[in-house]
């Protein structure tokens, strides 16, 4: 009886330590496996600028001045006349995406979800105003500076 006695505790005890160093094992894994999951969501590769993007994150990028400067700016630089596009539908919003890159740069602007093929004048005239809009703060992921893409609805106000 002594010697089954002595020998179950040691028994339990090594268990105990297989299982506990089990467990430690799983949680080192687990919380690495959410970090690297978490990264993921807030980044995708963009196929347009060929760069990972950020789209999520605690900085957004910022064009100097605020977005009544980037809304006057773009006023400035948007020129279409309608009367040369009569059969045109007419159109007055535009649903814009495009990457601000680390140094500040606008990349890659595109009409969303509409290939290049497809663009109508409007369309084509909007882009070209957002691409000289070059102002742009970077944004911050963890304290660096990194790619981010931005969506955003223009509304241009039609007057005839």
């Amino acid at each position: 009886m002594k010697t089954i006695g002595s020998i179950f505790p040691v028994r339990l005890l090594v268990i105990n330590k297989v299982h506990l160093l089990i467990i430690i094992m799983f949680c080192f894994c687990s919380c690495h496996s959410i970090k690297g999951q978490q990264e993921n969501n807030f980044t995708k590769y963009d196929s347009i600028t060929q760069r990972n993007v950020y789209f999520n994150i605690e900085k957004m990028p910022i064009y100097r001045g605020g977005n009544v400067a980037f809304l006057n700016d773009f006023g400035n630089y948007f020129h279409y006349d309608y009367s040369q596009y009569l059969d045109e539908d007419i159109q007055t919003k535009l649903y814009v995406q495009f990457v601000i890159d680390t140094e500040g740069h606008l990349i890659g602007a595109r009409i969303y979800n509409k290939g290049t093929d497809n663009l109508t004048p409007f369309e084509k005239a909007g882009l070209k105003a957002l691409n000289l809009m070059q102002d742009w703060q970077s944004g911050e992921y963890n304290g660096k500076l990194v790619n981010v893409l931005l969506t955003r609805m223009i509304h241009i106000d039609y007057r005839q």
